[in-house]
């Protein structure tokens, strides 16, 4: 894994499944980029005495989706926060669905909406959100800092379907205080 600060990608150092690149709208001077790879790991650390006492934070995964994106749609990867003994865990997918695909209302596409739909709203899964800035936003979860200091770990792990993917662009974590 390449360590990005606090932000470890599996196999980000192979070039024939990520490459770092500029992108225009990042606030960072590089990005990297998801050519071919058939499972996704990314883990992102920091300690709190880092952040401010008795806050709330949410942390975020910020993406891209490139126009030749594939396979990022239909597998389910699973979304954690942990901090010491605690742990919350959820399911996301990487790829909103394709307003492009919408437009021309194929039956794969509309089945494909259907059964992610259905997915998200029982409980099954979270998808990106749009941001202002022209990114998305994956939520990982959240996590209180007190008194003492503690590393927190998020992690976004594929853990089932490990079919090929690519396409997708990955600026950072961000951490925001909630409450």
């Amino acid at each position: 894994m390449r360590e990005l600060g606090a932000l470890a990608i599996s196999l980000s150092n192979e070039p024939n499944h990520w490459t770092w690149t500029t992108n225009s709208i990042s606030r960072f001077q590089e990005v990297i980029e998801l050519k071919t790879i058939s499972n996704i790991e990314i883990e992102g650390r920091i300690n709190t005495e880092d952040l401010s006492l008795n806050t709330t934070y949410g942390a975020y995964l910020i993406i891209k989706v490139s126009d030749n994106a594939f396979g990022l749609d239909s597998i389910p990867s699973e979304i954690s926060v942990s901090k010491g003994e605690c742990s919350a865990t959820n399911t996301t997918y990487l790829c909103p669905l394709d307003e492009k695909n919408e437009t021309r209302g194929s039956v794969f596409f509309t089945n494909r909406k259907q059964m992610m739909e259905k997915r998200v709203v029982h409980g099954e899964g979270r998808r990106p959100s749009k941001r202002e800035d022209g990114w998305m936003e994956v939520e990982l979860g959240e996590f209180f800092v007190g008194e003492n200091s503690e590393e927190v770990k998020m992690n976004l792990m594929e853990v089932k379907g490990h079919q090929l993917k690519g396409g997708l662009i990955i600026e950072g974590i961000k951490l925001r205080p909630i409450r």
